[in-house]
């Protein structure tokens, strides 16, 4: 098994069911946006919380303006040509509104009336921001160029890919993307597997274990041999519409 693979198979799976959950969660009207932030110098600039702490301006920026701070966004890491870490944004927002571009500062206006300047979102380089014509495409064509054999070139402890502001059926759909096939051969999206102490997959409201497939070779956990074939109960009729005795994810 190369675990940078099994990585970037999770990558494509994750973000492109969110992406799609996303763009379909808004209303006709809604004001999609890109943006690119690039590191000014070389990956020893570079800090996991980076990331998050642009989300965190995001998001107030997103309260000042709307009073919400729930931000439907998905974004995925790109390493460029000179070796450089960099991400690529997508932001869902209601009509008429405009993100500030992230290396510049913003301003405020509290309930006093009062108007506060803010620090800019990403002080570590430059940006870009551009209106999204096919939010889901741009997203997978970044994500198309992440390989096994230069995910292992990212910083160590740098995430690839997130998301936020999905609703429940869009983290019901992921979560059920994400699972093992011989999970998803038996559950809906509506199901609370967890992985199990020991292996397998636990479902939290049942207790019901469905034990792995696959059982290690020798230490490392890189070479696995079939110890079961677990019986699906599928519905050939989809992955989101199973088991008609189990309730469904309301639309």
């Amino acid at each position: 098994m190369d675990r940078h693979a099994s990585r970037v198979t999770r990558l494509r799976k994750s973000l492109g069911v969110a992406a799609k959950a996303l763009h379909n969660a808004g209303p006709r009207n809604q004001q999609v946006w890109m943006q690119t932030l690039t590191y000014r110098g070389d990956n020893s600039a570079w800090r996991p919380e980076h990331i998050s702490r642009y989300l965190d301006g995001l998001r107030r920026w997103h309260y000042a303006r709307t009073g919400s701070k729930t931000v439907r966004y998905a974004w995925v890491a790109e390493l460029q040509q000179r070796g450089v870490i960099h991400y690529h944004v997508v932001i869902w927002l209601a009509g008429g509104l405009t993100p500030p571009k992230p290396d510049t500062a913003w301003r405020r206006t509290d309930r006093r009336g009062l108007v506060h300047v803010e620090p800019p979102m990403w002080p570590h380089g430059m940006s870009n921001r551009l209106k999204a014509r096919a939010p889901v495409a741009y997203l997978m064509k970044y994500a198309s160029k992440v390989e096994s054999k230069t995910v292992g070139s990212y910083p160590h402890g740098a995430r690839i890919h997130g998301c936020g502001g999905l609703d429940d059926v869009g983290r019901s759909c992921r979560r059920w993307v994400l699972w093992p096939a011989y999970v998803q051969g038996n559950a809906s999206v509506c199901d609370r597997f967890r992985p199990a102490p020991g292996g397998g997959y636990r479902n939290d409201e049942t207790g019901e274990l469905l034990l792995s497939e696959f059982a290690p070779t020798g230490g490392g956990f890189r070479s696995f041999i079939r110890v079961r074939h677990t019986p699906r109960r599928v519905d050939p009729s989809g992955p989101f519409s199973w088991l008609g005795d189990r309730p469904h994810v309301p639309a």
